[in-house]
């Protein structure tokens, strides 16, 4: 029966259990996940495994996700009092190609940690054809999301069955991690619904909050509107702020996502 050393985590009201330094292959490592994210065990709406000595992060899909990286900010901040300012560090983060930069406010058991990404050259939103009116594709390395805007329309009574069928439709099902996202104005804000599958956790779930599509929104309402700075209500009520700038010469975009990470609990698990 494994013994793991786990802690839980909070980003803005998405759940995220981290197991840590759990040595296990990527298939070992999905089964810890899928074990771990039953209700009857610890429960939440994700999970990874992360080295702390080697600043890395690896979810349980191989996806890349933008708030379990700022958690693990807050993870690697647990018991040390900052000393003249916030923390910084830089950590591997899988799916993504590049570092991932955090900055690290507060102390426990509540932090703002925000993440600073470089993209791609030519990521943005593309529209792919038999879908509805309005409708944008957003590849980020490691995740897709498909970015639905209600624009007066009610949310589908059926999230999770109204998400599948929209990734099947866009060919989306097969990849390492994709997400519908529908959004509409609210406020001086937007508000966003995410709905993410993980092909190899198998798991599709309605979550409280997505820090990677609120990135994949942000650059949406960049090029529809021309917002470099936009405040993404997310289903548990938090705000998830991010920023993003015109590309440089090379093509590429800096991006900034942030918002609050809480530390729920951490001991040991035991599995069957």
């Amino acid at each position: 029966m494994p013994e793991l050393t786990f802690s839980k985590w909070s980003s803005g009201g998405n759940t995220t259990i981290f197991l840590h330094d759990a040595d296990a292959p990527p298939q070992g490592r999905a089964a810890l996940a899928r074990a771990v994210l039953d209700p009857a065990i610890l429960g939440a709406e994700q999970a990874g495994t992360v080295s702390l000595a080697g600043r890395s992060l690896s979810m349980a899909g191989g996806e890349f996700c933008v708030n379990a990286s700022r958690a693990f900010g807050a993870l690697l901040a647990l018991g040390i009092r900052a000393q003249g300012g916030p923390l910084q560090e830089e950590i591997r983060v899988s799916g993504w190609e590049g570092p991932v930069r955090l900055t690290v406010r507060g102390a426990a058991p509540r932090w703002q940690v925000a993440a600073r990404l470089t993209l791609p050259p030519k990521t943005g939103p593309e529209m792919l054809p038999g879908l509805p009116a309005g409708a944008r594709l957003v590849r980020l390395p490691g995740i897709s999301h498909l970015l639905l805007p209600l624009e007066g329309a009610q949310l589908p009574p059926d999230l999770a069955g109204s998400a599948r069928a929209a990734l099947e439709k866009a060919a989306l099902l097969g990849e390492a991690a994709a997400g519908v996202i529908w959004w509409r104005p609210e406020g001086s804000g937007f508000a966003m619904t995410p709905v993410v599958h993980v092909r190899d956790a198998r798991t599709l779930v309605a979550e409280n909050a997505c820090g990677s599509g609120a990135l994949a929104l942000a650059l949406e309402l960049f090029a529809r509107h021309g917002l470099a700075e936009c405040r993404l209500a997310q289903p548990s009520g938090s705000l998830l702020q991010v920023r993003v700038g015109a590309p440089g010469a090379d093509g590429r975009v800096e991006a900034h996502i942030d918002g609050p990470v809480t530390l729920i609990a951490r001991g040991r698990v035991w599995l069957d």
